[in-house]
């Protein structure tokens, strides 16, 4: 229980780095910019991150560190870079007083398809989850595109850079969150999009055991993973991009040079192979041994996603990941398996959905998310689903990204604006108070959203959140499951 004294909490506090100072945060305290690891510049750029050195004085925490590079599709050479290659910073937030007992930790993972994004983004709203539920709350950064998830010469581990600052970041919670007020006991990641995919991912990876005890899991699923092979195809097509033949006269290139060459290879990446997302985890035999749904932890895990995802991409125009996944599908899975696909979609077509969009929906979050949920299951954990179903979210209903301003409240940050009514709010509440519940007890139950059933394939309930809120059951359909399930992992 938080302390109800008026005694503030201190704002230095020391770590096993060093003394950091924060700051007064909209009523929270907080302390930004805190770095987990060393720059992965110079010779340590294209490596698995190393501790941060140690520091004398008191470092001031109150200013946030600086992105990771960010993919610019343009493929321009001479464009200012945004971000920077020195961005392994955290952020810590606690609610204003001291408490007798250490808090729950909730840590934020950003979504961003891999390529962009921080954790330093208004839409995360560092405060809220102090205030309205009494946990410490971290984001952090993580490198993205080919600097976090490209094979190299450098390092075996080069594919899954982004996870292991990932797991980096939650190996620095565990050493130094109780010097916060956290328990490093009681850890829960959330991650939404490419942030519930390194989740679904960090899930099955050894090197993450022992560092966070629960998952919230939001339009993610253990995806997209490549092979091993196919991590270096995708690596020699950055090589020809670049002119170059090897891949330590590719880290030689100045960081600007390097990102544009990674645009230029994403912005043409609708085909079969890279389908729309050239860059995230593969298979090394290092950092993901094998799938990551094949090596789960038996963690309690919330997963669900949106239920038209698919609509957002339509607005903004971004087809390059609706033409290239079908075709990936399609080339790992074969003909007969796409074929049946195909006709089961066409003859289970719902009157106000293509059958093509709910294809592509369910390929990329309704059963990455249903495959996620029954391997944790399978595991020997708890299991909570639901789907994200209001249709006021957003002028295209519940799409993609749409749940983040209900998980936040912060509508005014919202992509795509919800019509924020009084019963967008009590939704965003009963949320909001279902992952706080799940984040210090691991059950979402509330008095205002009770009988959360668990979820199991034989009896596959989910909390629809919507106005009214209800149980449903099977997200996809007994057909649909049946025909995605001669479907390879690593098709989706």
């Amino acid at each position: 229980m938080e302390n109800t004294g008026t005694t503030p909490g201190k704002l230095i506090v020391e770590t096993r780095y060093g003394d950091l100072e924060g700051i007064i945060d909209r009523g929270t305290r907080a302390w930004l910019g805190i770095p987990y690891a060393q720059p992965p510049t110079g010779e340590l750029r294209g490596r698995a991150p190393r501790p941060p050195l140690p520091w004398n004085g008191l470092r001031s925490a109150s200013r946030f560190g600086s992105s990771a590079v960010q993919i610019s599709f343009a493929g321009d050479p001479s464009a200012p870079l945004h971000g920077s290659e020195d961005c392994l910073y955290l952020n810590v937030w606690t609610p204003p007083h001291e408490s007798a007992e250490p808090r729950a930790v909730l840590v934020y993972i950003h979504g961003g398809a891999f390529v962009v994004g921080s954790g330093s983004e208004p839409y995360f709203n560092g405060p809220f989850y102090p205030m309205r539920g009494n946990l410490v709350y971290v984001t952090l950064n993580y490198r993205l595109g080919g600097f976090g998830f490209l094979p190299n010469d450098r390092d075996p581990a080069a594919s899954n850079l982004g996870l292991l600052d990932q797991i980096a970041a939650l190996q620095w919670i565990r050493d130094n969150i109780t010097a916060f007020g956290g328990d490093p006991n009681n850890v829960t990641v959330m991650g939404e999009s490419a942030g519930g995919m390194s989740i679904g991912c960090i899930l099955g990876v050894p090197q993450a055991e022992g560092l966070f005890h629960r998952a919230i899991v939001q339009s993610g699923g253990a995806r997209p993973v490549f092979s091993r092979d196919e991590a270096a195809l995708v690596l020699e097509r950055v090589l020809r991009a670049a002119n170059v033949q090897h891949s330590e006269q590719l880290l030689a290139l100045p960081a600007n040079e390097l990102n544009a060459v990674f645009g230029r290879v994403a912005a043409s990446s609708n085909d079969a192979l890279v389908a729309g997302e050239p860059f995230h985890p593969a298979v090394d035999g290092v950092v993901i041994p094998t799938h990551p749904l094949e090596n789960l932890r038996p963690l309690p895990t919330l997963v669900g996603y949106c239920e038209n995802e698919i609509a957002f991409f339509k607005e903004i125009g971004s087809t390059a990941l609706l033409e290239g996944l079908p075709a990936r599908v399609r080339r790992i899975a074969g003909e007969e398996t796409w074929r049946l696909l195909e006709q089961t979609y066409m003859t289970t077509e719902r009157r106000d959905r293509s059958w093509h969009d709910d294809l592509v929906n369910d390929a990329l979050f309704g059963v990455p998310s249903l495959r996620l949920a029954n391997g944790i299951t399978a595991a020997g954990a708890g299991v909570w689903a639901y789907r994200f179903d209001y249709p006021g979210a957003s002028p295209v209903g519940a799409g993609h990204t749409t749940d983040l301003a209900f998980t936040f409240n912060t509508p005014e940050h919202s992509l795509l604006p919800p019509d924020w009514t009084e019963n967008a709010q009590a939704l965003a509440a009963r949320m909001q108070d279902a992952f706080i519940s799940f984040s210090r007890s691991g059950d979402p139950n509330t008095s205002s959203l009770p009988h959360w059933p668990r979820y199991t394939p034989d009896d596959p309930a989910f909390m629809s959140f919507d106005v009214p809120r209800r149980v449903s059951s099977d997200f996809i359909g007994a057909e649909r499951r049946a025909a995605w399930e001669p479907v390879p992992l690593t098709a989706i």
